[in-house]
């Protein structure tokens, strides 16, 4: 069963520079990007700009993630197919499904509430 992941980008010009360009791209750059250490290839992607409290971009996960040694971690993986969505206020999803994506990290979003989360950022009808 697919599932989806909330990754996070802060303010840091660096990391919203690297978000930037994984969207232009498509794709994360070989350094990846922390995710939850259980994703598999195929989960859903959703990125939530810290700085803006907003849910921003998606992609699916390429590969398994690996343990880092040194950096973001404890888990980086591999993301590809992004794109940027219409912006979507943490507010409106915390009030449709009870998912705040404002959590330090990445994030699972739990199956029940999947549903409610991907209508709530309007990857879903």
């Amino acid at each position: 069963m697919i599932k989806v992941r909330v990754l996070q980008v802060n303010t840091d010009p660096e990391n919203t520079g690297e978000l930037a360009a994984a969207i232009a791209d498509g794709h994360t750059n070989e350094d990846g990007w922390q995710m939850p250490m259980h994703s598999v290839p195929g989960d859903l992607v959703v990125w939530y700009a810290a700085g803006l409290q907003k849910f921003v971009a998606r992609g699916w996960v390429e590969a398994s993630p690996w343990k880092v040694k040194q950096g973001f971690g404890p888990y980086r993986g591999l993301v590809t197919g992004i794109q940027a969505i219409e912006e979507v206020d943490r507010r409106k999803v915390i009030n449709d499904c009870d998912f705040d994506g404002g959590h330090q990290g990445p994030q699972n979003v739990k199956d029940e509430i999947a549903v409610e989360f991907l209508r709530s950022v309007g990857l879903l009808a």
